[in-house]
């Protein structure tokens, strides 16, 4: 794939996933995967820390405007998993669907109990409740969305071999 076109497509996608994520209903157990969140995290296993801090901002705004709570809690979570997740790409992690399946649910994980932590300043709820009714069932739904994203980035940053006429090799 072209390099020139791969930040329009993952924009595209970034966005799809956006609207899908803030502008549907419930899907099951009353609530929806966090796609932005997953989308941040499997795309720092590709692109790089300076890609994964500005889409994780980018992200984080956007889902932050569209939720009620306090503004950029999510901007700043997500720029800090996309940055982490870019940096121990680079170092530690490898780029298989084992490590990007794990790395994505720990993104999860961390965000929701963030999310718990944070709205428990305000209003006083059980760990138990908040794990049954949201933690779990966000956990289980995102991981068809980590796989399947795995797949849309693995295959947007491939590397093609160049193609050389017939008798010509380099």
């Amino acid at each position: 794939m072209k390099v020139k076109l791969r930040p329009i497509l993952i924009g595209i996608l970034f966005l799809f996933l956006a609207l899908t994520e803030h502008c549907t209903g419930p899907l099951w157990w009353e609530c929806n995967p966090p796609y932005l969140l997953c989308a941040v995290a499997i795309c720092s296993l590709f692109g790089g820390e300076k890609l994964a801090s500005i889409l994780g901002l980018v992200s984080g705004l956007f889902a932050d405007s569209m939720t009620s709570g306090v503004f950029g809690v999510r901007a700043v979570l997500f720029l800090f998993f996309g940055y982490m997740v870019a940096f121990l790409a680079e170092k530690v992690l490898s780029r298989n669907v084992f490590s990007a399946t794990l790395t994505g649910l720990g993104c999860v994980i961390l965000g929701e109990l963030a999310s718990w932590g944070i709205l428990c300043l305000s209003q006083s709820i059980p760990f138990v409740t908040a794990a049954q009714f949201v933690f779990v069932p966000r956990v289980v739904m995102s991981l068809p969305v980590i796989l399947l994203l795995y797949v849309l980035f693995s295959f947007l940053y491939r590397e093609r071999e160049p193609v050389y006429p017939v008798g010509r090799r380099r």
